[in-house]
């Protein structure tokens, strides 16, 4: 049996001739302008934020750029030190963290340094330089964290006060992009205002008047640089945005008449000569842009803010309910266990409470009493004791076990006999059923320990759960309806650490495209890779689970063996990954060997994975198989439990054995065997199992046994050493534990062998 949890390698052609074409477009547009009359240093801030393919274009595009801008004798030394630009950032651009963010900055900021100069003559040349390469850093970073925002679709998310850092970003973005378009102009309309100004006006209709008014400013003071003057800008724009953003109303028309009417009036303060009737214009020309733009570009944000303020209440009030139930659960359980210890306080009958009632009943009338139970109570008592004994041992009594003197004086011999047999019989029936209440009782509380686990396990991961976005989920919908899933409405686009993308989604039908069409059509709407998803059935419902790729592939094979060649192996495996990129690995041993057996570990495997697919935890899920095991039958049903989970993203692996046998792991050099202090679950109401803890790495091994198998530890090490074919090897290791077993030891053998891979 072989089976294996591993990635799908989707190949998407993200990097084609438009998109580089377009990168080689906007590297010319940059690198034709100018900063003090220098060759502008935004070609290396941009050329640092690109990656792979687009690096190369971008630099393509700078070179093009220098010839057609017709200051490719100045670009020389710039363009040889974008050459460094490029070298760095392909090495790089793989490891995007913030180490290789800043190495890309500073080869940016340190190639215009010494580009410019290589030509400077004058203290104000050097002075020059400084601020062009800090300008080419400043841009670099800017660049760079534009780029995240927009792969991850957070651009017109950010605010200052859920990203200080990002929003600076982005307003520094605006005024680079702003300073760049100044150099070009059809006629009297400067690009440069004309894009300051729409774009002030589409903030303010937007985001309010104050993100209007600091975008104004941020633009018009990248013109200003631009164009080498100007200035009196910002102080037109900036009140113009403010107003227009307080007067919309929600209407693109009223946003833009009190944007040209400020702007216009501010403009007259200044002296009216050409440049200002020149900007005028352009404010003008921007107005009528901004009313052809569509209107969800310009849309007020407030209405998405109240649906997302929506969706996490609704999500935060559901948890709150989940967290409420649990909490009734608990009060459930506690009250349950307070009660049972209130009753259990009442004095317990034993057996001398049979021969005391019998003789309280019969005794108490016959003449004789005081004698038997005054003179004589010593021999009465010995005489009740035996005949009680007698019934304990499972005989009836009969007056033939009365001795003299006792038997020659009782005339109620019969009756005590029959009293005696009734009350024990009672008294048997009343133990049973208390045992048989106390052990209810205690399968109760189990399973309102488990459902109460089961809550807050599920009220954490609401609550915790990354951002819902309604934009991703309607995308998702239009997605899965294309592949012919028209019912799946129940759908959950997640964004969590990192930018991992998990969807979510229910469907009554089923999901009828395959695996792999699934994985393509996210990556496509996405723009993201994505692992093969995982499809689960429960009742009548299915759920399907697709996550962002993961760091590592977990490689599995499997060898079993039978006891008996042609019966069925008494041991079961599965495996599955959840929506967070956790692969789990589970493996159960039943009693004994062969088909019952089989029942045993197949029926906790199953409802196990089940359980763990449906969103329950660990703990919580073993608790709920252990009561199972208990009330599954009246013949004693337990089996072992071997679960691996492994974190796909960082390697962490969590290892809980419930009776389990030797587990061998090999991480790095070393080579470690982990035993198992637990018990099987189904042999205790309260489940008793070890939890390990630790990281692996790639090519690291970890090889999982049933108790079958005995192995030489020196010579499974120096095998998992050769870093062997997998399936061969757990054949071998699964033969290898049979042989040395022999006829005497044979059982069962199950041979687990795993590796991560990057």
């Amino acid at each position: 049996m072989s089976r294996a949890v591993t990635k799908n390698n989707v190949h998407i052609r993200d990097r084609s001739v438009i998109r580089c074409g377009t990168v080689m477009l906007i590297a010319a547009v940059i690198s034709m302008s100018t900063v003090f009359g220098k060759p502008s240093p935004f070609a290396a801030s941009f050329a640092a934020a690109m990656s792979g393919i687009d690096c190369i274009s971008a630099f393509v595009g700078s070179v093009a750029g220098y010839i057609l801008g017709g200051n490719y004798s100045d670009g020389v030394t710039v363009t040889s030190a974008l050459l460094s630009v490029v070298a760095i950032r392909l090495i790089v651009s793989r490891r995007k963290t913030a180490v290789s963010d800043a190495v890309s900055a500073i080869t940016a900021a340190g190639s215009v340094f010494a580009a410019n100069f290589l030509t400077s003559s004058s203290v104000s040349d050097i002075m020059n330089c400084i601020i062009l390469s800090a300008m080419a850093g400043s841009g670099a970073v800017v660049a760079l964290r534009l780029m995240r925002l927009s792969s991850k679709r957070e651009l017109v998310k950010v605010t200052v006060r859920s990203d200080p850092l990002s929003f600076i970003c982005v307003i520094g973005g605006c005024a680079i992009v702003s300073g760049i378009l100044s150099h070009y102009s059809i006629g009297i309309f400067n690009f440069g205002v004309i894009f300051a100004s729409g774009l002030a006006l589409c903030a303010a209709m937007k985001y309010g008047s104050g993100a209007g008014a600091i975008c104004a400013a941020a633009c018009a003071l990248g013109t200003a640089v631009g164009m080498d003057g100007n200035a009196f800008l910002a102080a037109a724009l900036a009140p113009a945005a403010a107003l227009a953003g307080m007067f919309s109303g929600g209407k693109k028309i009223s946003a833009a008449g009190a944007f040209v009417l400020t702007a216009t009036i501010c403009t007259a303060f200044f002296t009216m000569d050409n440049s200002k009737l020149a900007v005028a214009a352009d404010i003008f020309m921007s107005s009528a842009v901004f009313m052809l733009l569509p209107s969800k570009l310009t849309v007020e944000q407030t209405d998405i803010v109240r649906l997302t303020a929506g969706e996490n209440s609704i999500r935060r009030l559901f948890a709150k309910r989940l967290r409420f139930a649990e909490g009734a659960i608990a009060e459930v359980r506690r009250t349950v266990g307070l009660t049972a210890e209130k009753l259990d306080n009442v004095q317990p009958r034993d057996i001398s409470w049979v021969y005391n009632t019998a003789c309280d009943s019969i005794c108490r009338k016959c003449r004789y009493n005081m004698q038997c139970w005054g003179k004589e109570y010593g021999d009465s008592i010995k005489q009740f004791a035996k005949l009680t004994n007698a019934v304990k041992s499972g005989e009836k009594p009969t007056p033939e076990l009365f001795s003299a003197p006792l038997s020659v004086r009782c005339p109620h011999k019969e009756q005590l006999c029959d009293k005696i047999h009734k009350l024990y019989t009672t008294l048997s029936e009343n133990e049973a059923e208390r045992r048989r209440i106390a052990r209810m009782r205690s399968v109760l509380t189990a399973q309102l320990s488990a459902t109460e686990q089961i809550l807050s396990q599920l009220s954490d991961e609401i609550e915790n759960s990354g951002d819902i976005e309604p934009e991703y989920n309607e995308t998702a919908i239009n997605v899965l309806y294309k592949l012919g899933c028209e019912d799946a409405e129940a759908v959950s686009v997640q964004l969590g650490e990192q930018g991992r993308m998990s969807v979510e989604a229910y469907s009554d039908t089923g999901f009828f495209a395959s695996k792999q069409d699934i994985c393509e059509a996210l990556t496509l709407a996405f723009r993201r890779r994505f692992d093969l998803p995982t499809i689960s059935r429960v009742g009548g419902g299915c759920k399907l689970s697709v996550f962002s790729q993961t760091t590592y592939t977990l490689d599995i094979e499997i060898c079993q063996l039978s006891k008996t060649e042609g019966t069925a192996c008494g041991d079961y495996y599965d495996s599955f990954i959840d929506k967070s990129g956790i692969a789990y690995v589970v493996l159960s041993d039943g009693m004994g060997s062969g088909s019952r057996a089989r029942v045993d570990s197949s029926f906790a495997c199953g409802m196990l994975i089940r359980l763990l697919q449906a969103g329950v935890g660990i703990d919580a899920a073993i608790n709920v198989i252990n009561t199972s095991l208990i009330c599954k039958s009246s013949d004693e049903s337990f089996a072992t439990l071997e679960i691996c989970a492994v974190d796909l993203y960082s390697g962490k692996t969590d290892l809980y054995k419930a009776g389990s046998a030797n587990t061998y792991i090999k991480c790095g050099s070393r080579c470690i065997r982990l035993g198992c202090k637990g018990l099987p679950v189904g042999v205790k109401d309260e489940p008793v199992y070890d939890r390990r803890t630790f990281t692996i790495g790639s090519r690291d091994m970890i090889v999982i046994t049933s108790d079958g198998a005995e192995l030489n530890e020196k010579w499974l090490y120096r095998e998992m050493d050769k870093e062997p074919d997998l399936k061969e090897f757990s054949k071998e290791v699964a033969a290898t534990a049979r042989f040395y077993a022999g006829e005497d030891k044979s059982d069962d053998i199950s041979v687990i062998a795993m590796r991560l891979n990057k």
